[in-house]
């Protein structure tokens, strides 16, 4: 991290300077940046302008911290790369970040408009249109004028964190050195003031009224798009006068922790006896959920029921399944809307708040061997030894489900799973932001060792920054998530085992203070020595013996 001194008292005088400025203005505090010869100029001017400047290895690791600190701070995350390939390298933690609905703003250049004659390697081997690709990526454009580069930055600002979704700004190549006399003062008292609310149809609510009140067993599904404290709590209190069950998707886990009436995570998460609960029942109000086809389980746990769909993107609906009565609006106002139609006029006979039996989901017989710990167990020790206050940020890999399954996560905000693409090795970014963004809580990231080599340059980012980063490796020398496939296929799994590399040792030789985790017990003494004045690296050396259970969903 560079910081620099109070922004200089002149006035700006180009469209570099423009753009910093008003992004310092709209609270970009720092950028997450890899460096080249296109956006030099706008990240100098970043730095001119007070941001700490946060100098990656890989354009995939600069994107998806800017996606971390969106997730973990609830504000727009700020990244830039130059074009072609390193546009190119930050397209799959791009793509992570829509599904996500993270708001960023990714700065980058545009070279195709610039004559080959004058940039030759820029345009003649780098040169390549971005608009095609980023809108199939789903990432919305903000082209910069010289006279408008403060408006447009304010546009983009403005659609990444009303729309939840990543903006490119581009900035045609050359024009970030014209002069600019884009009035900051005037695009900033144009910002629209707070979000805009959709309101239900009265229609839609009444339909979804008469589903629970027909309704014999309910059982209320949350994600993170009804999982605000506000809303839980009103889901809670709607689940009392129904006589519901409550159940969260992984990204709103947490919301109804202390209720009595939880599931927990509904999906392949599901313990069977919540799977049961689930099947028994008449009714699936989901708010703020995709209901994809891993959630349902390929559509399993919603057969035999009615589904109400809560949602305020017209696309959710039908997108993976049914929903039977579609409800299009903010989620806060139509739970408020359906709360206050049931206590105006109760469910006669009156229905008690159900009891969810004990999750069992954590039990299980310990595996480990000579130095090859059960993933379970690790998990269950982490979670007794780590401060109940941090975040927990998972990679994508078959070792996902033990972090997730066998510890607590208190609210939804304490989890960011960057799996939303699917991607492997996407985690370490989004971790690095997430910890830049909440300096006040232990960031844990966990990964497994194929999505560690993935983007092991940037494990030197959190060293050379003294990130207090705790980095949690489970390391079976395999793919795990191809070794289970090839089982499941009759194909030979050997193609997917690779040795278990000493990566405490590589981690440690990046500048990262580092422990090999052989057995559960060589965890407390490893965190004890840790004084947290940069990151941990923890190589936990697992056995590939144990098998998640999402898999059984390809049998």
């Amino acid at each position: 991290m560079i910081g620099t001194s109070a922004s200089p008292s002149s006035a700006p005088r180009t469209t570099a300077e423009i753009i910093a400025r008003t992004a310092r203005r709209l609270g970009a505090t720092d950028l997450f940046e890899v460096m080249g010869g296109s956006n030099m100029r706008v990240v100098h001017a970043f730095a001119e302008a007070g941001a700490a400047l946060h100098h990656f290895r890989h354009e995939n690791g600069a994107a998806g911290a800017a996606d971390g600190y969106a997730r973990a701070t609830g504000q727009v995350g700020w990244a830039s790369v130059v074009h072609g390939p390193g546009f190119t390298n930050a397209m799959t933690a791009l793509r992570t970040a829509v599904k996500a609905r993270s708001p960023l703003v990714l700065i980058m250049s545009d070279v195709m408009a610039t004559p080959a004659r004058n940039a030759p390697f820029e345009v003649g081997n780098q040169g390549l249109a971005p608009d095609a690709i980023l809108g199939e990526l789903g990432v919305a454009v903000v082209r910069v004028d010289a006279p408008t580069a403060a408006q447009d930055t304010v546009s983009a600002y403005s659609a990444a964190m009303r729309g939840r979704t990543p903006v490119a700004l581009i900035v045609p190549h050359g024009s970030e050195t014209l002069p600019s006399a884009s009035d900051i003062e005037s695009a900033l008292a144009a910002l629209p003031t707070g979000p805009g609310e959709r309101h239900p149809d009265p229609d839609a609510v009444a339909a979804a009224e008469l589903a629970l009140r027909e309704a014999k067993q309910i059982v209320i599904l949350a994600g993170r798009g009804a999982s605000d404290p506000d809303t839980a709590k009103h889901l809670e209190r709607l689940a009392a006068v129904t006589g519901a069950y409550l159940a969260t998707s992984v990204k709103g886990i947490g919301a109804f922790e202390d209720s009595p009436a939880s599931l927990g995570i509904f999906g392949g998460f599901t313990p069977p006896e919540g799977v049961r609960i689930i099947g028994e029942a008449d009714c699936i109000l989901a708010v703020g959920v995709s209901l994809n086809f891993i959630q349902t389980r390929r559509s399993t746990l919603l057969a035999g029921s009615r589904v109400v769909q809560i949602d305020d993107d017209p696309r959710a609906f039908g997108r993976y399944d049914r929903a039977d009565v579609a409800v299009l609006g903010d989620a806060p106002l139509v739970v408020r809307e359906l709360l206050a139609r049931l206590e105006a006029e109760p469910i006669l006979p009156e229905r008690a708040l159900p009891t969810a039996p004990p999750r069992t989901g954590s039990s299980f017989t310990d595996v480990s061997a000579p130095h090859q710990v059960d993933p379970r167990a690790l998990a269950a020790e982490l979670d007794r030894l780590l401060p109940h206050e941090r975040a927990a940020v998972i990679d994508g890999g078959h070792f996902t489900v033990w972090p997730i399954a066998f510890m607590r996560h208190p609210s939804p905000e304490s989890l960011l799973w960057t799996c939303d693409f699917g991607a492997t090795g996407c985690g370490l970014g989004p971790a690095i932001g997430a910890a830049v963004g909440r300096p006040e809580r232990l960031t844990v990231l966990y990964i497994g060792d194929c999505g560690l080599f993935m983007s092991l340059g940037d494990l030197e980012v959190a060293a050379r920054e003294r990130i207090p980063l705790l980095i949690v490796c489970f390391n079976d020398g395999a793919a795990g998530s191809e070794i289970v496939l090839s089982e499941i296929a009759g194909l030979p799994a050997a193609d997917a085992i690779f040795g278990v590399s000493d990566l405490a040792r590589i981690a440690s030789s990046l500048g990262t203070e580092s422990a090999v985790i052989a057995t559960v017990a060589d965890l407390e003494p490893a965190l004890a020595g840790w004084d947290r004045s940069g990151p941990l690296f923890l190589d936990c050396r697992i056995t590939r013996d144990v098998r998640s259970p999402l898999y059984a969903q390809y049998t």
